[in-house]
């Protein structure tokens, strides 16, 4: 993962906590009554919590994917890695059977 990509999950949780803080900030400071103000301290901190859920999803679904990737990478890799250490060993294997073979 690039540092560009590893830094949007930082910006986002920053622009969360502050749209939060500058929401608590509006209601805390408007010229409403306490039961209203808390209602909407309430609905808003609801409605942050449905988008932050939202948002941790598309992270994880994002997560899972680039796992799959790296994983079916690894797996390629292992597979040629294992490929030329056998075709080595043959290759020894064949190499011992000559030289047995030369000294009899």
């Amino acid at each position: 993962m690039t540092k560009k990509k590893k830094s949007g999950g930082k910006f986002l949780l920053g622009a969360a906590l502050g749209a939060a803080a500058g929401s608590v900030d509006g209601v805390l400071s408007a010229p409403k009554s306490g039961k209203s103000s808390r209602d909407d301290l309430m609905r808003k901190g609801k409605k942050a919590v449905k988008k932050a859920e939202m948002e941790g999803k598309k992270l994880v679904g994002r997560a899972e994917k680039e796992g799959k990737k790296l994983a079916g990478r690894a797996e390629k890799e292992l597979r040629k890695v294992t490929m030329s250490g056998a075709k080595k060993v043959k290759s020894v294997g064949n190499k011992a059977k000559k030289a047995t073979k030369a000294r009899k």
